[in-house]
């Protein structure tokens, strides 16, 4: 049970780390860039997975003005 264990967490750290890495290789040229630009350097990333969250957000608020106005769609 304990090696499964173990050979679960090796991958999954190394994943993490790898993400780690290339985020702060991706965020260190970006400052790069924008230091040779002559721009204020920025410690921004763009979030990849907000408009997914945003998206299923607007749908959910949808859903409840729909059910809010029309009543339980069983009832339909």
């Amino acid at each position: 049970m304990v090696t499964i264990l173990i050979a679960l967490c090796i991958p999954l750290t190394a994943f993490v780390v790898g993400v780690l890495v290339l985020k702060a290789v991706q965020l260190g040229l970006k400052w790069q860039i924008q230091t040779a630009k002559q721009e204020e350097p920025t410690l921004e990333i763009k979030n990849p997975i907000q408009p997914i969250f945003e998206a299923k957000q607007s749908r959910e608020v949808e859903n409840i003005m729909d059910e809010w106005f029309h009543g339980p769609k069983e009832s339909r």
